[in-house]
């Protein structure tokens, strides 16, 4: 079984697209051992997605709610919604993930299925998430077309497209006779948070290996440095510094994998000043040495 590699642009929306122009969906299953960092990191794509918990709990960060789904739960996450998910105890949890555009569902940008059922969802930006409870009986028959859709991703019989895009327009159906009343009374909302997160985290990401401070973060997204702080808290429930350690750390997991360079070496190559500062900073994140990392992995 294969991990899934989350690779995002600097601006952490996701460049892998998925599914194809005449398929737009996509199955994956993820086995959170097999992820070379332990998790899906912050990221966000146009596709909209849900995830189904298979085994042990996983908890799913959604800007500024954590949600924790226990095997057979799972959830919605709309399009453009930054979010990452981990596991809740250990590694060994397992879930899997559906993501397809929106055109699957409602066709051309000018159909009337695609005005009247899926860009309300879509354009309500404070939509964000739908959470499914194996105990709430209509979130349970949602979960059950979710799990068939993956059955027959894997099975590949005869027909198993139409049949995965059958069991998805059951559960879009299903989703929206429940929530009708609440879609409704939406309105659509600009996350301002949102932006400025996005604009201070693309700074960091272009500039972690440099003496980054707190002014230059801010700067980047137009705002204080209490409010970048502010905004950082809302959406990701960390601080700015905090999300510049962990994105150098996860470098440098990859530094000590894809290349024979020494940790020294490789500390400065992810913007550490000294080496035994940047092992603090290692095990903090990744609950290992970065030797211990390494020989682990390899």
């Amino acid at each position: 079984m294969q991990a899934t590699k989350i690779e995002v642009n600097d601006n952490l929306m996701e460049i892998v697209k998925h599914g194809s122009y005449d398929f737009p969906m996509a199955v994956y299953t993820d086995k959170f051992d097999l992820f070379e960092e332990g998790y899906i990191r912050w990221h966000w794509h146009k596709e909209l997605q849900f995830s189904y918990s298979l085994h042990d709990k996983v908890v799913v960060f959604i800007e500024d709610e954590k949600i924790i789904l226990s095997p057979g739960d799972g959830i919605f996450i709309n399009s453009n919604i930054l979010h990452q998910i981990k596991p809740y105890n250990n590694n060994n949890c397992m879930m899997f993930s559906i993501d397809f555009d929106a055109t699957l569902i409602g066709g051309t940008e000018d159909s009337l299925i695609g005005k009247k059922y899926v860009t309300p969802i879509l354009e309500n930006s404070n939509l964000k998430f739908i959470s499914l409870k194996a105990s709430v009986q209509w979130q349970k028959e949602i979960l059950d077309n979710l799990k068939k859709v993956f059955e027959l991703s894997n099975e590949k019989s005869y027909g198993y497209e139409l049949e995965m895009r059958n069991h998805l327009n059951i559960v879009w159906l299903n989703m929206l006779k429940e929530m009708k009343e609440e879609i409704k009374d939406l309105e659509p909302l600009k996350s301002y948070d949102d932006e400025r997160v996005k604009a201070s985290i693309q700074y960091i990401q272009q500039h972690y290996i440099g003496n980054i401070q707190l002014d230059n973060i801010a700067m980047a997204a137009n705002i204080s440095k209490s409010e970048c702080c502010r905004s950082f808290k809302r959406i990701l429930k960390i601080t700015p510094f905090e999300y510049l350690m962990e994105y150098r750390v996860s470098k440098a997991a990859e530094l000590l994998l894809r290349s024979n360079k020494t940790i020294s070496n490789i500390a400065l190559d992810v913007g550490f000043n000294g080496i035994s500062y940047f092992g603090k900073v290692f095990k903090k994140y990744m609950n290992c040495s970065p030797s211990e990392y390494r020989n682990k992995k390899l």
